[in-house]
């Protein structure tokens, strides 16, 4: 009878470990991927003087290795960097640029998944939609895994309630960096940074920058607000534009394929 006692005591120690372990694997994300709260804002994710890139290791023609800094909080597998004219997803099968930096086409498109996998596509059309803006379509539609992100939900007061929020502003060297919503005029909006707040690295964009995507965190996900127009801090479409909403959509609906704009209220 001790015996058994002993068994099963064992066999509980065992099971309660194994559910521990279980349960460490389910917060964390797996496999290094961080999960994120629903609440989380830019400014819960940079952690000071933290390494900015998104890769360790980048290969435009294989699997790359992910880095393991702040940025690893970032799902940044909806942006295309094989090429310094950058194309974010925006559906399963269209991409999103700048109208005077537009990607080669018919031309290569990479993405790498949060394991750093590879996925390949092509561009087969692109076309400019409004102001520095441009609609491409790919080949065929991106798999579940690689990120396609929403743009913002447009309403009167929006332009008020962002001005002053962190965004994630990326450039042509696969970094992240924190600056602010500046303000918003029209269907553009611009950025400033002060690194007397301390929040993240800010960046000068210069030129090759162009194109690179921005974003804010809404329920957890990254929205896509801005690609890069113009230099300094960072300016351009902004994509919670009513106006610049309605002239993707019908791009997206010209040019055919899968998939369609969702839009999140921030």
């Amino acid at each position: 009878m001790k015996n058994m006692m002993r068994i099963l005591l064992g066999l509980v120690v065992f099971l309660g470990i194994g559910f521990s372990l279980m349960g460490c694997a389910g917060v964390g994300g797996g496999a290094g991927v961080p999960v994120l709260g629903r609440g989380v804002k830019v400014v819960d994710m940079p952690v000071a003087y933290d390494d900015p890139g998104i890769f360790k290791k980048y290969d435009a023609y294989g699997d790359s290795e992910m880095n393991v800094s702040w940025t690893r909080k970032f799902d940044a597998s909806g942006i295309s960097f094989n090429s310094k004219r950058t194309c974010t997803l925006i559906t399963r099968q269209h991409v999103v640029m700048a109208s005077h930096y537009i990607r080669k086409v018919p031309g290569l498109v990479v993405f790498h998944d949060r394991m750093g996998r590879r996925l390949e596509r092509v561009l087969v059309a692109a076309r400019p939609v409004h102001g520095d803006c441009a609609v491409g379509i790919l080949n065929e539609p991106v798999p579940l895994g690689y990120k396609v992100y929403p743009l913002l939900a447009p309403y009167e007061g929006l332009a008020d309630k962002l001005k002053g929020e962190f965004v994630l502003v990326t450039d042509q060297n696969k970094r992240v960096f924190v600056h602010e919503v500046g303000g918003v005029s029209g269907d553009r909006i611009f950025f400033r940074f002060d690194a007397k707040k301390g929040v993240g690295y800010g960046k000068v964009l210069i030129k090759g920058d162009s194109g690179n995507p921005s974003f804010i965190m809404v329920n957890g996900e990254p929205a896509l607000l801005e690609t890069h127009h113009t230099g300094g801090a960072g300016a351009g479409p902004f994509y919670g534009s009513a106006v610049l909403i309605e002239k993707i959509k019908a791009a997206v609906v010209a040019m055919g394929g899968e998939g369609r704009i969702r839009l999140v209220r921030f």
